[in-house]
């Protein structure tokens, strides 16, 4: 997956999640980001401190993604 096919599919999970609770979208965008990382660089790795972030946190850098 491309970085601009990743960012598509975090706009339209953007568009049809309006509902979902803040880890619902979080964790949609982090299977989206991951993903697209590993098939860009097989030995990626999320940041060390991920787990210990919250969710706003997280979300923050991964809308920020969409903007690169």
């Amino acid at each position: 997956m491309s970085i601009e096919a990743m960012k598509m599919f975090m706009l339209m999970g953007d568009m049809t999640s309006e509902n979902n609770s803040l880890e619902e979208k979080v964790a949609y965008k982090e299977r989206i980001a991951f993903a697209t990382m590993r098939n860009a660089i097989p030995d990626w790795q999320p940041p060390e401190d991920w787990d210990t972030l919250s969710n706003e946190i997280k979300m923050e850098r991964l809308s920020k993604l969409t903007s690169v």
